[in-house]
This record gives C-alpha cells, sequence and structure tokens, in this order.
C-alpha cells in the first residue's frame, strides 16, 4: 500500500501508565477505513512529553507492546516483537537458550519492564538485554554490556520509556517513548514484503536516506507503540535471538 511520505507520521493517542484490567484492544472502536492517516487526535509533541522522559526506576510491570496504526489493518493491534536484533510486526519472537541450561524459558513472548533510566527486555541472560537505536535508526536489542549505536549527528544514544504524562483526551494508555531522536511517540514501520512482516524504525527525518527493507520508503507507515501489562512467568525468554 501506498502513501506520500508526507504521510509517514502516524495519529498519536495520549497515555496513562497502566492499561485498565481485563481491557481488550478491540474496545479501542473500528479501524479508519484505508486511505490517508487519520491525524484527528491530539497530536503529542516532545515538549508535552518532557515530564515523562526523566528516568523509569525499576517500578513498571513486566509488559508487551503492541502496534497502532490508523492506515494499515495487517499491522493493528498485532504484537511488536523482537528477534534478530530488532523488532518486528508480524512477525513471531525470537530466542535462544543454551543447551547446557535446564528448565529453558519457552521464550514465545517479548516481555519489556521499565529499569533505571530506560527499557529493558525480560531475560535470564545475567547481563540483560536492552533496547535503543541504531545508525539506521532501527529499533534494536543489544546485550546490555554492549555499547549502544548513536545514529549520525546525534551527541547520544536514543533511551526508552514508559510515558507517565497522559496529555488529557481518551483514551489513555500507557506508551513505550524515547528520547534523544525524531518525534518521541511515533514510530515507522517498513514492510519486507507486500505482506510483511513490517521492521520498526524511529520517526526521523533522515529515515529518507535510509536503506529500508522492500528499498522504498513510501510502503512505510506510522505506528504507536502501546503497553500492555504481561502476567505470565518471567523471565519470559533466557535471551532474545540477535541473530
Amino acid at each position: 500500500m501506498h502513501f506520500s511520505t508526507t504521510l509517514l507520521l502516524s495519529s498519536v493517542f495520549s497515555f496513562s501508565l497502566a492499561l485498565p484490567a481485563g481491557f481488550d484492544p478491540t474496545d479501542l472502536g473500528p479501524l479508519p477505513k484505508p486511505g490517508r492517516l487519520n491525524i484527528s487526535y491530539s497530536r503529542t509533541t516532545y515538549s508535552q512529553l518532557s515530564g515523562s522522559l526523566g528516568k523509569s526506576g525499576p517500578i513498571s510491570k513486566p509488559f508487551t507492546i503492541k502496534a497502532y496504526s490508523s492506515f494499515e489493518p495487517s499491522v493493528h493491534l498485532k504484537d511488536i516483537t523482537a528477534s534478530n536484533g530488532k523488532f518486528w510486526v508480524g512477525n513471531a519472537t525470537g530466542s535462544y537458550c543454551p543447551p547446557t541450561v535446564a528448565d529453558c524459558p519457552v521464550g514465545n513472548v517479548t516481555v519489556l519492564q521499565a529499569i533505571e533510566g530506560g527499557v529493558e527486555l525480560v531475560v535470564a541472560l545475567p547481563e540483560g538485554q536492552k533496547i535503543g537505536v541504531n545508525e539506521k535508526a532501527e529499533v534494536v536489542f543489544v546485550n546490555s554490556t554492549d555499547p549502544m549505536p548513536v545514529i549520525p549527528g546525534r551527541k547520544k544514544p536514543a533511551n526508552f520509556f514508559l510515558s507517565d504524562n497522559p496529555i488529557p483526551a481518551p483514551p489513555k494508555f500507557s506508551a513505550l517513548i524515547y528520547s534523544g531522536v525524531g518525534k518521541a511517540t511515533e514510530y515507522t514501520a517498513c514492510p519486507i514484503t507486500p505482506e510483511g512482516p513490517w521492521q520498526v524504525f524511529v520517526t526521523i527525518p533522515e529515515i529518507y536516506d535510509f536503506p529500508v527493507p522492500g528499498g522504498d520508503v513510501t510502503d512505510c507507515i506510522g505506528i504507536d507503540a502501546l503497553a500492555t501489562d504481561y502476567t505470565g512467568p518471567t523471565p519470559a525468554a533466557y535471551q532474545y535471538a540477535r541473530r
């Protein structure tokens, strides 16, 4: 599905720190008919979110994330998953457990949590795994002891947070947001093939200059990342697969 590059930016919703108990994603209502991006909701700016971009202490419950798209039904409310060192919509979670480890977690769901100064994947790997943005604007994860790349022209790596300063307009949800690059709340999803899966990037002007899956940035769409509580066993994986 093609659209002008001027339509990459998604509509942004307002958020609170936790989804209601028993929340059903279909409560968001019907998906708008395909066409121009629906931008009737309040747009969020970096300055409006500045209150939520401080350190995220180790106080959040584990959570998963879903893509919200008012433009693409095949992406709307689908899980955002970790695999091959990157994040995807419409792709299975990829994980690995050494054969020497007994009682490996199942590793088929991508689970995150807020920690002091950022967001990490919930894994058994002793050094942990953290999420960030590489030099190509891809949302990635690395072992926590590894350095995080920096997008050219930026002074430091991007960092991720759970929103805790909602803008007063319904519906209110937690969101996975970021600082240091781009639009703070908005992500760009680009399809590998017309049927997917979709790779997740941060939304920055330079993305037009970066190679994207499928080779055509006008196939990409804007998405938001909604956080929902995870109540299953943790850690959810020994480690998420980086290759």
